[in-house]
């Protein structure tokens, strides 16, 4: 993981994302409740480590973590960014703070030179994956998506011709 900077790394639609550590955000049981819903909505499932590289990001509104995005850069290549969680504290939910952070998440990291940012569901994420339709992300043609032994759904932005 890439070390916390101070300050936000990007700003926008009233939410701004401040990169941290991954002990800020496994120290919020809103937090990890709301990641484990991403995996089994069901249980208390253990939470997978993150990938080397990859970069914890609080999701702030009104001075308050509200909810957490875990990007990694350079993956699955060069010049590509993939969001592989975002995550809203229960409490949280119901105001659109998850479309809103990607918005501003893909704005920043376009910015940045990442392009496309490619997006990954696990298929056990029902509601995730209908999540990624609404906010107009398409799921990858199987000749195009990366090499991933996990049970899991790439999505990547539609490109209108």
């Amino acid at each position: 993981m890439t070390p916390a900077r101070p300050g936000p790394w990007a700003r926008g639609l009233g939410l701004i994302l401040v990169s941290v550590e991954a002990d800020a955000v496994l120290g919020e049981p809103g937090l990890v409740r709301a990641l484990q819903d991403g995996i089994d909505r069901q249980s208390d499932v253990a939470l997978p480590p993150a990938p080397a590289g990859a970069t914890w990001y609080a999701v702030r509104e009104g001075g308050q973590t509200v909810a957490v995005a875990l990007v990694q850069r350079d993956h699955p290549r060069v010049g590509v960014a993939t969001l592989l969680a975002v995550a809203v504290d229960p409490a949280r939910r119901g105001r659109a703070t998850a479309t809103k952070a990607i918005l501003v998440a893909e704005r920043k990291l376009v910015a940045e030179g990442y392009a496309p940012l490619l997006v990954r569901v696990p298929r056990t994420n029902g509601r995730g994956l209908y999540f990624m339709l609404r906010t107009g992300f398409v799921p990858v043609p199987p000749g195009d998506r990366p090499a991933d032994p996990a049970d899991v759904t790439w999505f990547a932005r539609r490109v209108l011709d």
